[in-house]
């Protein structure tokens, strides 16, 4: 007997009775022509949460296995197990799932992927609620790989697995692909069985697949025979048990197969295996020979197939599908004295393997950096398919590198390392916040390295002078540690943000530091080593070495603060510790000698970027006002030229603002350090003669209102450029809500507070009017002030209760992302329409009529992927919800919208040619064949059920459901929207 061991996830183990600590096992199977087994190893993860399903459920798996599972909640992107494997192996991977009500809800839907790949997409309803899904594939390590990662993505819902197990298979087995492709298996059929009798694994199949009997409503003759069939060494091995049972007839029959729409839009070539053997007792006199045609077409490679005793296999490997489904016919050759005969068959779809990977340097760095800091439960590649949630990659290229690490407030404890120095590609790093110890490690090859925030945490020791080599370094916070020592004088430079306040024994470059006590042990010897003598004697003189040199302390201290004071008084300009403070304002006591050393200066610099100029400096830049090229909350805006070539929009306030010249400078100084690829920078600003002026960088390309709809368009822009400046809008905002000290609420999110570059960078504006989020700001509480913003895109909430939290801008970017989808405006306030109409209530209508199609720029049909377009309108419907604790948060619509730009980049087939295939209807029936569709058994039914359509990320309240892409009819009343 060989040794098989499936894989428990869940509290019950296999009978070996893992420790209850170990949350899932490992176990390989091995026997004959397997060579030496593997260690028992086992892979762990430690992250997720045990339950127990309560109601049997019928199915044709091991019980005890699916009554347990093991779920993952849905604030991070991506839960994997790395499972242990050998380099150049094929292996088969099966992973089940049964929900059994272990939640009240049911709503649950996530996406599977492989390694870097994305390979399926699952969410559960009411209707789904006891079946089990049972996803199986045939994955090929390359010559180094030593693990396999497969991973659960939810999207916005909680992903949980039942069982997950992986088995080896025989060199030469599905080897086909196994370079460029995963093969999941669809169907896989022991023909001659009876429909009473059980699906054969192991031990029958020694690689354990589960090979499934016929339905009920089969018509063909089956035989069975107690010979031994000899099964082939070479091709992909079927077990004797399905070899020695047939379809069987003297005249044709045919078996069909139709995909569902989902696998229809995933999948192009797919690998289909037919096994063939003679287990009939024959004449000598008697020859089988029988052809294969596949909807009606034959083709020279299944034609004249001989059947004997010995299997065959007749592999074909570049079959491709359409929405017919696949209906293959077996005919007796002329010459033949017998007719067709089929053992056995099976239809993977082929899933393309992302050629794309991680930098390998940037991948040991990182699993170094989590040793250090304890994120034990994070595996699998780190950008892709998605990247961690605290990771930024870039998009570009095969070899992904890591532009950022964001892991505040993660309670990370230990200290850091070198290893960080290999993430050459490195702009930003924020580890503050946390329970970090030890020295800032060498990172002087960082030379992209723009931002370094290390603050409230317990580092100690120097502060590096390689810091002030790097030639990126804008933004250094160090505040609230225990750094020691002078701040090298190279930090003090134009450009710089330092941020040193709260540590103690800091001194300026030009002063001389303090002298820090020494730090003697209990026992009375120095922590530097000294080993004082034992005894009494040495306690006493310890005691009085260690009063005097206190008491030595404490007065040089204090000398020390006394001449720092007289050095260093609030208005000066010395470069003291902490001077730099992260929400420092400009008071009004010296707002006018700040504007008038900034006048005479020609430059000074509030918050260290943003200058000073003077208001003839603003009418010089702008021709006095020229050209208008713009008007938003602040007031008119106006194109200019610096003197050095740079193009600057500017924005003067209007005459009846109300904004003092207290606020007006404190505004500055806080927008000054707000910096962002996707946020548009404030590099000066004028306060003169009651005149305030804010100068931002000019965006060429204007808005993105201009680019969608209205009198004033300047060029349309395609499905893919659409989503390129929803995910750069959606990050700009999440560096808002999430980053800044303190956090920024927008509330005047619209199209036209978008810009964008000359290469369409989006960039957001217009949050120099926003409002400071409050410490521990959520749904439930909120900023009670004036309702401000823009009709069609103001939140309901907001404007009924007069309360604005981060959920408020959720909403006006939900309405965004509907204009991007329709190219239209959010109301008829801006285009030409007699009719009223609300753009959120119109589309909301015509999803719950489940017509996507009708809403959807007519610009831009036939160029985009339906999945990506139904993500998007999930993504905004649930934006847009009514409640704002039903909506997700600016993380998760960043998540969303870079799944959706994935889904784009995917070759799959536009809804227009989904559709049109989809009209085919099924082929004539020829009227020598029967007609014998498959009935499938549950777990085969349900998986194509589960996968009718991809799941919705968000679903809205109310009736809006998602149904498959191919039951939709067209419409074309896009051009007529529905009255509200």
């Amino acid at each position: 007997m060989f040794n098989v061991k499936d894989v428990r996830i869940g509290p019950v183990f296999d009978v070996r009775r893992i420790p209850e600590h170990q949350l899932w096992s490992y176990d390989e199977f091995h026997g004959p022509g397997h060579g030496n087994p593997m260690d028992n190893r086992r892979a762990l993860h430690k992250h997720g949460i045990n339950q127990i399903i309560d109601r049997t459920v019928t199915n044709d798996f091991n019980q005890d296995q699916l009554q347990t599972l093991r779920y993952f909640p849905a604030d991070r992107n991506k839960h994997c197990y790395t499972l242990p494997a050998t380099p150049n192996t094929t292996f088969l991977i099966r992973a089940s799932f049964l929900h059994g009500g272990f939640q009240a809800s049911v709503d649950n839907s996530f996406s599977a992927s492989i390694d870097s790949s994305s390979v399926d997409r699952l969410f559960w309803t009411e209707t789904n609620v006891d079946t089990v899904l049972a996803l199986e594939y045939v994955v090929a390590t390359s010559d180094t790989g030593d693990s396999i990662s497969f991973c659960l993505i939810p999207n916005g819902t909680q992903a949980f697995i039942n069982t997950l197990e992986l088995r080896p298979l025989a060199v030469g087995m599905y080897d086909f692909y196994k370079y460029k492709y995963y093969l999941k298996m669809l169907t896989r059929l022991n023909c001659g069985a009876s429909f009473t009798d059980p699906p054969v694994r192991y031990p029958d199949d020694r690689y354990d697949r589960i090979w499934y009997t016929p339905g009920v409503n089969y018509n063909i003759n089956g035989t069975k025979t107690t010979t031994t069939v000899p099964v082939p060494k070479n091709f992909d091995k079927p077990p004797m048990a399905v070899m020695q049972s047939a379809w069987v007839t003297s005249g044709s029959f045919w078996w069909s197969y139709n995909p569902s729409a989902y696998e229809l839009r995933l999948t192009s070539v797919y690998y289909v295996n037919f096994f063939f053997a003679e287990i009939q007792t024959v004449k000598a006199t008697d020859i089988r020979i029988l052809s294969i045609a596949f909807n009606g077409v034959n083709y020279s490679s299944w034609t004249n197939l001989t059947i004997d005793s010995s299997t065959k296999q007749f592999p074909y490997k570049q079959l491709v599908l359409s929405s017919i489904g696949a209906n293959f016919t077996f005919f007796a050759d002329p010459t033949s004295t017998l007719g067709p005969i089929l053992n056995a068959g099976e239809i993977y779809a082929s899933r393309n393997k992302n050629m794309s990977s991680t930098y390998g340097k940037d991948v040991n760095a990182l699993e170094v950096l989590k040793t250090r800091l304890g994120l034990k439960s994070w595996a699998g590649d780190p950008c892709l398919p998605v990247a961690f949630d605290w990771l930024t990659c870039d998009d570009e290229g095969l070899t992904r590198r890591v532009t950022s690490i964001k892991l505040s407030k993660y309670n990370l404890t230990g200290t850091l390392t070198d290893a960080i120095a290999e993430l050459t590609a490195l702009t930003d790093l924020w580890l503050d916040n946390n329970k970090i110890k030890g020295d800032i490690p060498d990172i002087s090859k960082l030379t992209k390295l723009k931002t370094l925030n290390l603050q409230n945490n317990s580092m100690s020791g120097a502060i590096p002078s390689a810091l002030a080599t790097l030639p990126s370094l804008s933004l250094l916070f160090l505040q609230n540690n225990k750094f020691s020592g002078p701040i090298p004088a190279g930090l003090n430079r134009t450009g710089m943000d330092l941020e040193t306040s709260g540590n103690v024994n800091l001194c300026a470059p030009t002063e001389n530091c303090p002298i820090l006590p020494l730090d003697f042990s209990g026992d009375g010897s120095t922590s530097s080593g000294g080993g004082g003598k034992s005894g009494g004697s040495g306690a006493i003189i310890g005691g009085i070495v260690g009063g005097v040199v206190a008491a030595i302390v404490i007065v040089l201290l204090s000398v020390w603060c006394y001449c720092r004071r007289r050095k260093n008084p609030t208005t000066g300009t010395s470069p003291a510790v902490g001077r730099n403070k992260a929400n420092q304002t400009v008071g009004a006591s010296n707002a006018s000698s700040t504007r008038s050393a900034a006048a005479g200066a020609g430059g000074a610099v509030i918050g260290k970027q943003a200058k000073s100029f003077t208001l003839h400096e603003v009418e010089v830049a702008t021709h006095k006002y020229k050209t208008m090229i713009g008007e938003g909350g602040f007031g008119p805006v106006y194109y200019g030229r610096l003197p050095d070539g740079t193009e600057v929009a500017v924005k003067v306030n209007s005459e009846t603002s109300s904004q003092g010249t207290t606020e007006f400078l404190n505004e500055v100084s806080f927008l000054s350090r707000v910096h962002h690829k996707n946020l548009v920078s404030l590099l000066g600003y004028c306060e003169e003669n009651q005149q305030q002026i804010l100068i931002y960088e000019y965006m060429l390309k204007g808005t993105l209102r201009e680019h969608l709809y209205g009198k004033d368009m300047k060029g349309r822009i395609s499905w893919k450029e659409r989503l390129d400046i929803a995910v750069n809008a959606a990050k700009g905002l999440e560096y808002l809500h999430n980053d800044c000290i303190p956090r920024i609420i927008h509330r005047d999110i619209k199209s036209s507070n978008i810009l964008l570059s000359n290469k369409l960078l989006a960039k957001v504006a217009d949050f120099g009017i926003s409002k400071h989020a409050p410490e521990g700001d959520d749904t439930t509480g909120g900023v009670s002030t004036i309702v401000r913003g823009t009709t069609g895109y103001l939140d309901p909430e907001y404007y009924a209760h007069s309360r604005l939290t981060h959920k408020s801008d959720v909403y006006s970017f939900g309405v965004v992302l509907l204009e991007i989808m329709c190219g239209r405006p959010p109301n008829n306030n801006t285009y030409s329409d007699p009719r009223q109409y609300n753009l959120v209530e119109w589309a909301r209508g015509q999803l719950n009529s489940n017509d996507l199609e009708s809403i959807i720029d007519p610009s831009i049909r036939g160029t985009y992927n339906m999945e990506s377009m139904w993500k998007m309108a999930e993504l905004a419907m649930g934006c847009v919800e009514p409640s704002g604790v039903n909506r997700p948060d600016m993380n998760q619509v960043v998540r969303a919208l870079t799944v959706a730009l994935e889904l784009q980049g995917q070759t799959t087939q536009t809804y227009e040619a989904s559709k049109q295939a989809a009209g085919g209807g099924r082929a004539n029936e020829h009227p020598l064949i029967f007609n014998t569709e498959i009935s499938y058994p549950s777990t085969q039914s349900s998986a194509d059920h589960a996968f009718a359509g991809p799941p919705p990320l968000f679903t809205p309240q109310g009736t809006f459901a998602r149904l498959p892409s191919d039951t939709r009819s067209p419409d074309q009343s896009w051009m007529s929207p529905k009255p509200r």
